[in-house]
């Protein structure tokens, strides 16, 4: 069941993206990684199990956001990575501080009460404030070096596939590692930790292999 929901907002993740892309062109993909920075801010704080390891729920949307930043390089130019950069911290830190702003507001008897999935929402703590801060870490610093190192593949070589395959076997296992770490450090053990890298890591490389199929549609479609 666990892979069926992984796949389904895998395939949802990229269907939205070539709405917004169609609709909005240029600016639709920066406003789609404002809206999946948002929607970010909401699910990565929700597990599925697979292989015995927990795996955060996020990482399609990571990917979709990682993805894209490679069709605007592609696309753009290099000039574009701030763009890239502010739209996510922008997305993703207003979202978490309104969330918390509403917990402040809503009767405090629902977090007193033990409800798991109100307190991921808008109960702050300290364990919620380390995911928040390990995944704005994390993906700053992805967009960041993912910016420059697709651009170098792209200057070097101008290959689509070499450029994404390339950029996604770096840049996200450096991405799995800092956000686990910050993330989930003291929170499991040791082989869990190093269990949840793994797996993360090769379910992204899978989801970025997926991802060639709308980056190819995007890249080749002509701005009207």
């Amino acid at each position: 069941m666990s892979y069926i929901f992984l796949l389904m907002e895998v395939l949802l993740v990229f269907l939205i993206l070539v709405i917004f892309y169609r609709i909005n062109k240029k600016e639709g993909l920066f406003q789609y990684i404002l809206f999946m920075a948002s929607i970010l801010c909401v699910t990565m704080y929700k597990f599925i199990t697979i292989m015995a390891f927990q795996i955060n729920l996020g990482i399609p949307i990571i990917m979709g956001i990682f993805l894209c930043s490679n069709i605007i390089i592609q696309r753009f130019g290099e000039d574009e990575i701030n763009k890239i950069i502010k739209s996510f911290i922008c997305g993703y830190v207003i979202t978490f501080v309104s969330l918390n702003l509403m917990g402040i507001v809503l009767p405090s008897e629902y977090v007193r009460e033990g409800n798991v999935a109100f307190n991921n929402l808008f109960g702050f703590d300290f364990n919620i404030f380390r995911v928040f801060l390990g995944g704005l870490i994390s993906i700053s610093f992805m967009l960041w070096y993912n910016g420059n190192l697709y651009y170098y593949f792209r200057k070097s070589h101008n290959n689509i596939l070499l450029s994404n395959v390339g950029s996604t076997l770096v840049i996200q296992f450096i991405e799995s590692v800092i956000f686990v770490i910050i993330s989930y450090g003291l929170s499991f053990e040791l082989l869990e930790l190093f269990g949840m890298i793994v797996m993360g890591y090769l379910i992204k490389i899978i989801i970025g292999i997926i991802g060639l199929v709308p980056i190819y549609m995007i890249v080749k479609m002509k701005d009207k």
